[in-house]
């Protein structure tokens, strides 16, 4: 029984390896071409370009895993059943469920690397290649800075302060900007509460504007609407900012909680938070996934047929886990039943497939 886990781990490995390659060619080739314009501008760019795809090949490892995974287990499956050796096995007193064990175990292992990488290498690896394409390629500003969850930036003698700046609604709260004179006195503060991008321009409302003379308040005004008080578009503030989605659990976590403390709206955020737990757990769903197509098909011309019908599979659980997320995102479901609902719909479809499966 050994022999047979060591047989059925090694060689569903070698499969991962494989059709985990095949997909970062396709995807390095899909990046390259969708940004060849810019990518092939200079050799320079395309020296960074190819440091650039170099930086994103953690996203897209983390992201095909759980589909290699479910196509290399189905191909080794459908070739055990084409070699007859599933019927040796069962017919030696092997169970499915004892056939399942060290593609569980696998699973396990792929689960915990799977957190690994996007824990300690995807945030890091993200940010630089955000900068790097955004700043060095694309040549953007980069006088954008995210300190302490807040984004500050410079422009001449007036400085600007973000509180929090919502990248998925484009919404920005609690802004503030101070002008300074030349010997680096305050002549001018103005508080926005709320801005939003609207027509290609900032509109921000409930606005406090104070001038200083003397280190005391010479007047102060209240305006209920102001525009053009920011004129750095959405994509500039990105530049500095973090994209959640990008983030470790850790740093997502220490993000919400002072999101939290300032009064903020944390429901879209959590539901980023917890699809971080629950992402990695698809590797394991992938095992039942398998077992419950893979052993169907019994005939030699079904071979096709089997791996096209998983490769849906692994397709659709994409499609309704984006959606779910997508709910999340709009308050419609629950942050963690949002990022969990497609994880156990998927569950008890495996299961199911495995108990009905004739042995």
């Amino acid at each position: 029984m050994k022999r047979l886990n060591r047989y059925l781990i090694l060689n569903v490995l070698k499969l991962l390896l494989l059709t985990q390659f095949a997909g970062l060619v396709m995807f390095v080739a899909i990046e390259f071409l969708e940004h060849m314009d810019i990518f092939t501008d200079s050799l320079n760019s395309f020296l960074l370009s190819l440091v650039y795809i170099l930086l994103r090949l953690p996203h897209y490892f983390n992201l095909l895993l759980p589909l290699a995974s479910l196509i290399s287990m189905l191909i080794l499956l459908i070739l055990m059943v084409r070699n007859n050796e599933i019927i040796a096995a069962r017919t030696s007193g092997i169970s499915t469920i004892s056939l399942m064990k060290p593609f569980i175990a696998c699973a396990c292992g792929l689960i915990i690397f799977t957190f690994i990488i996007a824990e300690w290498i995807m945030p890091y690896a993200a940010n630089a290649s955000e900068y790097l394409y955004r700043v060095k390629i694309k040549k953007e500003d980069s006088y954008i800075h995210f300190k302490n969850d807040r984004i500050w930036f410079k422009r001449n003698n007036v400085l600007y302060n973000i509180d929090y700046y919502d990248m998925k609604k484009d919404v920005i709260r609690g802004l503030t900007v101070i002008e300074l004179a030349d010997d680096f006195t305050i002549q001018k503060r103005i508080d926005a509460k709320e801005g939003i991008w609207k027509d290609s321009q900032w509109v921000f409302t409930t606005v406090m504007e104070r001038t200083f003379a003397d280190k005391i308040i010479r007047s102060k005004s209240v305006y209920p609407e102001v525009k053009g008080l920011l004129r750095e578009p959405p994509a500039t503030l990105k530049v500095g900012n973090k994209n959640p989605e990008e983030m470790g659990y850790n740093d997502l976590s220490k993000y919400i909680r002072r999101l939290k403390r300032d009064g903020h709206d944390v429901r879209r955020y959590l539901v980023d938070l917890y699809n971080k737990t629950a992402f990695p757990f698809i590797n394991l769903i992938m095992v039942f996934v398998a077992f419950s197509v893979g052993l169907r098909y019994s005939k030699t011309k079904h071979i096709a047929k089997g791996i096209l019908i998983g490769v849906c599979v692994g397709i659709l659980y994409w499609f309704i886990h984006n959606i779910c997320l997508s709910f999340g995102y709009a308050e419609t479901f629950p942050p963690l039943f949002a990022a969990w609902l497609s994880n156990m719909l998927f569950f008890f479809v495996g299961i199911i497939g495995v108990v009905t499966l004739r042995t």
